[in-house]
This record gives C-alpha cells, sequence and structure tokens, in this order.
C-alpha cells in the first residue's frame, strides 16, 4: 500500500475506514492486556443490571480499535503519534459492534525546520447504526516528500 506524505493531504479531506467487529475475544485479550477487568466488561450478569442491559468494551478498547483503523484511512508516513484532544466516549460499544473510523483533516502545518508536517485530525468511531460512540482529535509527525536544502 502506497503510503502518503504530508504534500498529499488537504485541510478537509475525509476518509472512512473498513470495518471492524469487536467480539468476546477482543475484550478478554483487552482486559488481560490492560489489567482492566471491571465487571461492566467481564461479568454478564453485573452487565444485566447496569443501565447497558449488558456487558460493554472497554472504552480504551475502542480508542485502540481506532488507532489501528484510522492509520490505514488515510495510509500516511507516519513519523509520530504526538496527542490526543478532547476526546469523548458518547456511547458504549456492545459485543458484536462493528466500528468505523471517519477521519478529516483539521489543521496541517510544516515543522519549524519543514522537514516534517505536523496534523491535526478529527477522529469519529462510528457504529453499524451510525451512531458516533468516540470522537475526538489526534496529532500526527509525518513525513514530507521533499525536505528543505
Amino acid at each position: 500500500m502506497e503510503r502518503l506524505y504530508y504534500e498529499d493531504v488537504e485541510v478537509g479531506d475525509e476518509w472512512t475506514s473498513g470495518g471492524r467487529t469487536i467480539t468476546e475475544t477482543d475484550i478478554v485479550n483487552f482486559a488481560g492486556l490492560s489489567g482492566d477487568f471491571n465487571p461492566l466488561h467481564m461479568d454478564e450478569e453485573f452487565g444485566r443490571k447496569t443501565i447497558f442491559g449488558k456487558r460493554i468494551a472497554h472504552g480504551l478498547l475502542g480508542l485502540a480499535v481506532m488507532s489501528g483503523l484510522g492509520s490505514f484511512y488515510p495510509p500516511m508516513r507516519t513519523v509520530a503519534f504526538l496527542g490526543i484532544k478532547e476526546w469523548s466516549f458518547k456511547a458504549p460499544i456492545f459485543i458484536g459492534d462493528t466500528i468505523y473510523v471517519k477521519t478529516k483533516v483539521l489543521e496541517k502545518r510544516l515543522t519549524s525546520k519543514g522537514d516534517r508536517g505536523i496534523i491535526v485530525w478529527e477522529k469519529k468511531v462510528i457504529n453499524q447504526k451510525g451512531e458516533v460512540v468516540q470522537e475526538g482529535k489526534t496529532t500526527t509527525m509525518v513525513e514530507v516528500r521533499s525536505k528543505p536544502a
């Protein structure tokens, strides 16, 4: 897959990723990796008694999947992930939900040396019903095609 340079994207450009269905295995593996065994994620009987009526995925699992899906939509020549701003967890992600990431270029600028670019992205995690379940802004550093002399 051809990776894009800073010059290849413009403010306002948008992409939508392919989908990823969240599974029981994802939740168990994320709990093991993160150490977060909250019964809201792990205990079906507990989940039934919550406002959601069943277990939900970890919010940070959704964020992690967003990062993975978003790395290909668009496929940038990323040097570094610099940060997350204003991230909101708007609705739960349930086992069996398929999520997509909608990405939009909000801002871009060259670094002071002009040898790399900084891009601020709007990210929206959307479920199969078209509901935004998470959203916020991320910032990355990307390669430029032609470095200054």
